[in-house]
């Protein structure tokens, strides 16, 4: 049964998760309050949704992303605690079926991007209403930061389409 789990820890506690299903993940119990327990045990951890819809984990006190403790497990090198660094950010490539793409935690469906990189994912429109000269602008941020303009049209779905095509160039993750 062990030879499922990859063992490992985080802040001082001992973990195993299991390599197929990252849901699967116990946390060694070795004391009850103060007292040291004779007989250690796993207790399994329970996995909660929260508001953004990501699977998170509460490893006293703190609550981390099951998709970061997931690819920390697999890569014991890869710094788990510091988030705010721009290129540690862990993308989810796609979904699985029916499964929303930040709820898949297969390792296979995790990697390393920079924080812009993950923010490529996002859905959102890359064009508006220009008012003041009643046409359908579009545009796109690349990966300079800088916003390129991709031009004005008559039709919503003009606009549309040029921000998708843009899309394919300025966001795509080698």
């Amino acid at each position: 049964m062990d030879d499922n789990y990859i063992h490992f820890k985080i802040d001082g506690r001992d973990l195993k998760i299991n390599k197929e299903t990252p849901e699967d993940i116990f946390m060694l119990r070795t004391h009850a309050g103060k007292y040291k327990m004779k007989n250690p045990k796993w207790n399994q951890i329970k996995v909660q949704t929260n508001e953004q819809g990501y699977k998170v984990i509460a490893i006293s006190p703190k609550k981390y992303r099951l998709h970061r403790v997931n690819y920390y497990a697999h890569n014991p090198d890869w710094d788990i605690h510091n988030s705010c660094i721009k290129t540690n950010s862990i993308d989810h490539r796609q979904g699985k079926n029916e499964i929303k793409k930040h709820q898949n935690n297969d390792i296979n469906n995790l990697r390393i991007v920079t924080h812009q990189q993950n923010h490529f994912n996002r859905n959102c429109k890359g064009y508006c209403w220009d008012k003041q000269r009643q046409k359908w602008r579009a545009q796109i941020k690349g990966t300079n930061g800088k916003v390129k303009n991709l031009g004005r049209f008559n039709t919503e779905e003009e606009a549309r389409q040029s921000y998708l095509e843009a899309k394919k160039i300025y966001h795509k993750i080698e």
